[in-house]
């Protein structure tokens, strides 16, 4: 780990809640010397009663004009028009680390529109359910896949390699025109698997016969228990809005995941219920240069009412009223004084199998670890529990090093996401929830 910016003058979030935000190590180093080289153009704090308020700032930006940041706390809403392809990007990292206290009655009129344009999407309204349009749509689409699948298991694997990835995306663009997205984004993925590595067999076959599950399940989705049905539209890519299961919790901030597919930008937020034990996965996704949207930090607390989707097991929520951020709330240790919520590899290995047997679909889930060592491994890092069970680490894993120096020979608390073969930890506790996409990876 590198050396971490200083606080500098009263930041209205603790600094490593700023630093529980960073999208990588490398955004965090240019917000620090945005904020320390003074390079804001004009700053300043608008009240928004009920104790928020809207940080402001625009930073020059050579010949294209001012990038326009804005922060509403405590509900965490950012934007900024600097167009970057990180969330948030360094501007708004800088802002918070400025913390311009001036309330002034001279804002200027952009950050009076940011204030009404966060207040109104910390409050978002249910989406309406899909039309018997789109998802008759859909069901035409997931049809065309399955014939599709049966040819080319007809035509054998050993094919799929000397193909290439064409036809695979030429089915994914089918897909995603049939309004079935995320069947389609795994399919895009799935691509890159024929002839890479020995066992590409052993790995493409099972997410096929997932897929082609989901077509079958999709033609009989009117047959299906209301939980079942839920989970086999949100698994195509049409999620029902959320239901009467309603949460009020403190929920831990415990990590953080963007993905880029193609032109848009997928932002996960693992939250877990102090009280309650629950997790939640809060999803958002953005077109690549759009900065405007919910940004949790790792490690804060945030005080709300979670609505979560139907399904055999609730997963994906969405805040009913906004969720407030508690910055100055004592951290009684790893899980916040409620032990109950950390495993060994054992207990999370069958949570994971639990949801899976429930929803077949689920691809990642969330692991809260206690007491697990981190240790090289002959293809990379593994983990390693008190009992000698063994969690691998994605290959090329760069934070290896830094949580084996961090550890030493002492035990770890960790938080990732695991995709039933590798774990890929996001955050670990050290004096408190650390995000590891702040620090500098190592090869």
């Amino acid at each position: 780990m590198d050396r971490m910016p200083v606080a500098l003058t009263g930041q209205p979030l603790p600094l490593p809640l700023i630093e529980g935000l960073a999208p990588d190590n490398g955004t965090l180093r240019a917000a620090d010397t945005l904020a320390r080289e003074g390079r804001a153009r004009a700053s300043g704090c608008l009240p928004a009663g009920d104790d928020a308020r809207l940080l402001w700032a625009a930073f020059p930006e050579g010949r294209r004009p001012d990038a326009l940041a804005a922060v509403l706390l405590p509900y965490l809403h950012v934007s900024c028009t600097c167009g970057g392809a990180r969330f948030p990007c360094r501007h708004v990292l800088a802002l918070l680390l400025i913390n311009p206290a001036d309330a002034t009655a001279g804002a200027p009129p952009w950050a009076t529109a940011r204030l009404e344009a966060a207040r109104r999407a910390t409050r978002p309204s249910a989406a309406p359910p899909d039309s018997d349009a789109r998802i008759a749509t859909a069901a035409t689409g997931l049809g065309e896949l399955a014939r599709w699948l049966g040819d080319q298991l007809d035509h054998g694997l050993a094919a799929l390699p000397a193909a290439g990835p064409r036809p695979w995306h030429a089915a994914a663009d089918r897909l995603a025109d049939a309004y079935a997205p995320a069947a389609a984004r795994e399919l895009r993925q799935l691509a890159a698997l024929p002839g890479n590595g020995a066992d590409w067999p052993e790995r493409l076959l099972p997410r096929l016969g997932r897929l082609a599950l989901l077509a079958d399940a999709f033609g009989r989705r009117d047959a299906l228990p209301p939980a079942e049905r839920a989970d086999v539209l949100a698994a195509a890519g049409l999620p029902p809005r959320p239901g009467d299961d309603r949460v009020v919790d403190t929920w831990l901030a415990l990590g953080r995941r963007q993905i880029v597919d193609g032109g848009q930008r997928r932002v996960h937020t693992w939250l877990r219920g102090l009280a309650s034990g629950r997790w939640a996965l809060l999803e958002a996704y953005q077109p690549l240069k759009r900065l405007d949207g919910l940004c949790l930090p790792t490690g804060g607390r945030l005080r709300g009412e979670l609505a979560f989707a139907p399904g055999a097991w609730p997963l994906v929520a969405q805040p009913v009223d906004g969720l407030r951020l508690e910055p100055d709330a004592p951290q009684d240790g790893p899980s916040g004084g409620h032990d109950h919520l950390g495993h060994d590899i054992a207990a999370a290995i069958a949570d994971y199998a639990a949801a899976r047997a429930a929803n077949p679909w689920l691809r990642l889930g969330p692991m809260l670890l206690r007491d697990v060592f981190v240790e090289p491994a002959p293809s990379g890092w593994r983990l390693r529990d008190r009992g000698g069970r063994l969690l691998p680490l994605p290959p090329r894993y760069g934070h290896g090093w830094a949580l084996l120096a961090l550890a030493g020979d002492h035990p770890l608390t960790l938080c990732g996401e695991w995709d039933g073969t590798t774990l890929t930890p996001l955050s670990v506790y050290h004096n408190g929830w650390r995000d590891l996409s702040a620090w500098k990876a190592l090869p």
